[in-house]
């Protein structure tokens, strides 16, 4: 018996994520551990935090991205590109609002993203990636701050 539950939340599991995620919820709000999928559960509790850590770093490569290329295009500035940074400020900071521990992470995220916002402005300027440092000019502060080029 045990183990068809098993298999049946499985496919659950693997088949409608929503579904049995809305499962789970009902048997642990009811206190029916027995009904729990222990194993998935564990797992995508451990994914949690890199779900945040991941949204931060997407909205942040987008942030650099978009400082580049108002430094380095002034020319060709937009509201458009203001807009862009704008918003990937207030949504990395909801982000370390709802989880402030993913802020000893910034450093090393803003160096891990650091290449791809640099292959991304380079993209969409036209210019080549060795008109753009090597390593992030701006620090961390000015990135997440009100700072503009």
């Amino acid at each position: 018996m045990a183990t068809s539950v098993k298999s049946v939340r499985s496919v659950l599991y693997e088949g409608d994520f929503a579904a049995w995620a809305e499962a789970q919820a009902e048997a642990l709000r009811a206190g029916q551990l027995d009904a729990l999928d222990l194993a998935h559960l564990a797992e995508e509790i451990g994914d949690l935090s890199n779900r945040e850590r991941d949204a931060i770093e997407s909205h942040l490569e987008t942030l650099v991205t978009h400082l580049l290329k108002w430094r380095y295009q002034p020319g060709r500035r937009t509201r458009s590109w203001e807009a862009t940074i704008k918003v990937a400020r207030r949504n990395i900071a909801k982000l370390l609002r709802r989880s402030p521990s993913l802020r000893r992470d910034l450093p090393a995220s803003l160096n891990e993203i650091y290449p791809n916002a640099r292959t991304r402005a380079a993209v969409a300027t036209g210019l080549p990636d060795d008109a753009f440092p090597a390593a992030c000019p701006f620090t961390l502060d000015q990135v997440t701050g009100e700072w503009m080029p």
